[in-house]
């Protein structure tokens, strides 16, 4: 039985990246079935083809291990595009293509004479996304960076880590994925609009934008409250996700909907049924005493058992794995998360290869990654289409999403992002809610109420569901009645989209399960999003961000040197889940407007880890050794840290990767007479000394004027931002990364945060504010039923231990935001 065709059947991508965004976003549309040409330099071919892990026996360019997983389904050409003469054969290439991906510095197509608008006017219909460090404008656009750099300017190490010990780092590259991530989905979005209306379009995605996208939970406690939030407290309570020691691994534990009695039961000791330790507030004053019972209860029991024993009784347990554990995964094998590939000359090893499920289009590895130049040079190019429809001519360019219906039935965070995301892009989002479970984002169970007061209506305060929720209307609809489920049904006929995210159960037993509801619109595309998804032996396990962040990887090589796994940054695995949806879903559209048929999305955010941390597994099974937990260093380049500036909590992150780059820093610390540290081998072995000079340097500094320095000399360099800092900042405004909504009173205007790209013939824009309770259904005054809402936070507390590290009452002032209401009246 042949295999279905993919999602982009006949859709022809370009790939002239030179790193691992770029490329993974190609990459990606090649697996959903697109054909993907990847123009690399004769010779030494991309930059990827060198990046570890390498194969030892492999013949070059063809010993990255890593660069076979970022570029399966792909065939190479070796055509040199620096080089004028191979110009003409570009111009047929691109005039041939539909999407194109670079990512390169900002002006160095320009000068090699194929700037974007040069390749538009060679295909006007064309889609180039650009991903950069920090996008395409700006001034920082110039910048040099390095994940570390990118991590510290996008806000994220601000949050991550503990109070008394430096921010820290996701372990990896997770920058890249993530960007790489994005970059599919808004390509594949604005080709679908390019497709529709015949103008063409350039996506320029900025990195640190990306990663600066992660704190729609953290962001509304500045613009909000004028809280800047801080780390996790040295002292913080036991069930809210940090790794516990067992006999055999670590255990994450979290406080969730289940009965917190439950834990005596799974622990066996009865102090989990007392008030003092069920009740977080109680908890929270005898935090060590809670701690020490906790890891009694542990010492002798082995992670993964427990974590399986109380996920069965429905409590939020993660367990930190590794490498060595995801490969042998029951459930990632029962998923098919795994392909095993061969390539001809690189060895045979076990890939992630799976996003998403697609029930009509199945993701797919048709081909591994080539060998240099295998499918031509120069006289290469694309055979003759065969189209059976003529393509539009161009007209006014329209968002990608225009006109077509979301019915968004989801809470808390991955799947609502999604639905916003899908807002600012066109989508009539239509949030369907019930009184008798309020989404907690709009309970204030994550991030702040306006101005540190739940109020008379709590549930239109909360300043993380405005961030998440904008541009939707609201409708109150209980599903759990038949009355419910049949006004649902009657919406369905008109939908263009589902999303969910109930456990599967759940849909099932309402009967508004993906085959039900195909009876009623055969055209219809749903996307359910579950911790572990619906098939598999941990399907009906229950999960929440912390505990997943764990369970799927990331944790493991997260931490202080020498310390245990850490968790960072907020629910990381709901962006990776939100980014994954949304690129699934406009593949299914694409797929949809040629054949007319629907298909579900089945999203398992569990498989989405593994994605994006193939460096562990790959040299896991080359060398049977995996990535060590080093902070914020790097395992090569010596130095790049994070090093303290001058003030209270300021931090500078530094990455040097050349000896040339060391001479220039050398200057500045004191080092340049040192003829043990000229090379890489002997700053990797002074590591201690190198870092020690740079950071006396350093707390001298602002770490402004450090950055400004190093980066005039092509040093990655910058600040460790937290969340005032990155809304007052100069480039992410000249970007208009964060847009100013007006919000029903109290709420007023508020900057929310964007997208982490630009369009040029398009303009994406967050369509309003989120909805009140009800406010597009029958009761416009909709209060909720019996419902827990969390009272004011304890600012001085949080003041205390630092999870709160200051409290601006002039927030709104330096927001601008009466100047911005009166330069928009």
């Amino acid at each position: 039985m042949s295999e279905p065709a993919g999602a982009l059947q006949g859709v022809r991508v370009l790939d002239l990246g030179d790193g691992i965004a770029s490329s993974f976003a190609a990459r990606l549309l090649g697996d959903f079935g697109a054909d993907v040409v990847k123009l690399e330099p004769p010779g030494a071919g991309d930059a990827t083809r060198r990046l570890p892990p390498l194969h030892p026996t492999a013949p070059e360019p063809e010993r990255s291990l890593l660069f076979q997983y970022l570029n399966w389904n792909k065939r190479s050409v070796a055509l040199d595009i620096a080089d004028a003469r191979s110009h003409e054969a570009l111009r047929r290439w691109v005039e041939g293509g539909d999407i194109l991906f670079e990512s390169f510095a900002p002006g160095t197509l320009a000068r090699w004479g194929l700037g974007v608008d040069t390749l538009l006017a060679w295909n006007p219909r064309l889609v180039v996304v650009s991903v950069t460090n920090f996008g395409s404008t700006g001034p920082y656009a110039g910048y040099a960076a390095s994940d570390l750099v990118l991590q510290a300017m996008g806000g994220i190490m601000h949050i991550s880590g503990r109070v008394d010990l430096p921010p820290l780092k996701h372990g990896l590259n997770q920058s890249a994925y993530c960007a790489g991530l994005n970059a599919a989905y808004a390509g594949m979005a604005a080709l679908v609009a390019a497709q529709a209306d015949g103008v063409g379009e350039h996506v320029d995605v900025s990195m640190q934008e990306c990663l600066a996208s992660e704190l729609v939970m953290n962001q509304p406690y500045y613009s909000f409250m004028g809280a800047v939030q801080g780390r996790r407290s040295a002292t913080q309570d036991p069930f809210q996700g940090e790794p516990i020691a067992t006999r055999k691994g670590y255990l994450t534990v979290q406080s969730g909907p289940t009965r917190f009695e439950s834990f005596a039961d799974l622990f066996g000791r009865e102090e989990f049924r007392t008030p003092e330790y069920a009740q977080r507030v109680k908890r929270n004053t005898r935090t060590a005493e809670v701690r020490a019972v906790l890891e009694s209860c542990v010492a002798n029991r082995d992670a993964k058992d427990l974590f399986e024993q109380g996920a069965r009784m429905r409590l939020l347990l993660g367990v930190v794995q590794g490498a060595p554990e995801l490969l042998q995964c029951d459930h990632l094998a029962a998923r098919g998360a795994f392909r095993t590939v061969a390539h001809p000359v690189g060895g045979t090893w076990k890939f992630p290869a799976e996003l998403a499920r697609m029930s009509a289009t199945p993701m797919s590895v048709r081909s591994a990654a080539p060998r240099l130049g295998e499918h031509g040079g120069r006289d290469a190019g694309w055979a003759p289409r065969n189209e059976t429809r003529g393509r539009p001519s161009p007209g006014p360019a329209r968002l990608p999403l225009a006109g077509l219906r979301v019915l968004d039935l989801s809470y808390v965070f991955a799947v609502p992002y999604m639905g916003a995301l899908m807002s600012d892009l066109g989508a009539e989002v239509i949030k369907i809610e019930g009184t008798h479970r309020l989404d907690q984002t709009r309970s204030g169970a994550f991030g702040p109420h306006l101005d540190n007061d739940p109020g008379d209506e709590p549930w239109n305060r909360s300043g993380a569901f405005h961030m998440l929720n904008r541009g939707k209307q609201s409708m109150l609809l209980d599903l759990a009645s038949e009355e419910g489920r049949a006004v649902f049904r009657k919406m369905v006929e008109s939908a263009d989209f589902v999303l969910e995210n109930y456990t599967p159960r759940v849909m099932r037993g309402w009967g508004l399960h993906y085959e039900e509801l195909r009876r009623i619109n055969p055209a219809l595309i749903m996307l359910s999003n579950t911790g572990y998804g619906s098939t598999g032996p941990w399907s009906e396990f229950p999960s929440q961000g912390t505990t997943l962040e764990a369970t799927m990887g990331i944790t493991q090589y997260t931490g202080y040197r020498g310390d245990k796994p850490w968790k960072v940054g907020q629910s990381y695995p709901d962006f990776l889940a939100c980014w994954s949806g949304l690129t699934a879903l406009f593949a299914a559209l694409h797929h949809r407007r040629r054949t007319g048929q629907g298909q579900w999305i089945d999203l398992g955010m569990y498989q989405l880890g593994v994605a994006a941390m193939p460096e562990a597994l790959l040299q896991w099974q080359l060398t049977g050794t995996e990535p060590k937990r080093i902070g914020n260093e790097d395992e090569l380049h010596v130095p790049s840290n994070l090093y303290p500036a001058r003030g209270d909590d300021r931090w500078v992150a530094i990455s040097v990767t050349s000896d040339m780059q060391w001479r220039v820093l050398a200057r500045h610390v004191g080092l340049d007479g040192d003829a043990r540290l000229a090379t890489e081998a002997g700053r990797r072995e002074h590591r201690e000394l190198v870092d020690a000079a740079v950071a006396r340097w350093t707390a001298a500094h602002d770490a402004w004027e450090t950055t400004r320095l190093l980066q005039s000399g092509g040093i990655a360099a910058g600040p460790v931002l937290n969340n005032r800092d990155l809304l007052l900042d100069p480039h992410l405004r000249a970007r208009g990364f964060y847009e100013y909504v007006e919000h029903p009173q109290p709420v007023g205007l508020r900057p929310v945060i964007g997208r982490p790209y630009r369009m040029r013939h398009r303009t994406p824009r967050i369509q309003g504010p989120a909805p009140r309770l009800g406010e597009h259904g029958p009761s416009a005054k909709a209060r909720p039923g019996a419902t827990t809402i969390p009272g004011a936070l304890d600012m001085q507390e949080a003041l205390q231990s630092r999870t709160v590290t200051a409290l601006d009452a002039d927030y709104r002032e330096r927001l601008g935001i009466a100047t911005h209401r009166k330069e928009t009246a």
